[in-house]
């Protein structure tokens, strides 16, 4: 009885993990298009003052700096989210078990719920499972 509660449990976690997992990769992904659709509309912006300023006789940089500085920090937030895109994947793998090494040493995740646990605990603060 108890391997089946067991079985049960796990798949369970296993579900609901892949769920949160996949919910919020999907949020990520979606900020990071918005992202990518605001490059284009700057850089679109940068072309067209351009284009105006050398019909009128001159190019002045110094009127696309501040478009400049906002793609750069869209690329930042970019690679950051798709770091966090990373880490989401290597906890989904560390909860299941799929995965080897241990990016954040300091906590274990508990087999039973998925619930992260400081590494020295015995029990999982959530469900009491024996970690």
């Amino acid at each position: 009885m108890s391997t089946i509660k067991n079985t049960l449990s796990k798949g369970l976690t296993t579900i609901n993990v892949k769920t949160n997992s996949f919910m919020e990769q999907n949020k990520i992904k979606t900020y990071i298009s918005t992202l990518e659709n605001e490059i284009v509309s700057l850089k679109t912006a940068i072309g067209e003052k351009i284009y105006t300023s050398w019909i009128n006789g001159g190019i002045d940089t110094t009127m696309i700096a501040s478009e400049l500085s906002a793609i750069r920090a869209k690329e930042e937030m970019i690679m950051e989210q798709r770091r966090r895109l990373q880490q989401i994947e290597n906890e989904e793998k560390q909860i299941l078990g799929n995965d080897n090494m241990n990016p954040n040493p300091g906590f274990v995740f508990c087999g039973a719920c998925g619930s992260k646990n400081n590494a020295g605990s015995n029990f999982c603060i959530k469900c009491g499972n024996k970690l």
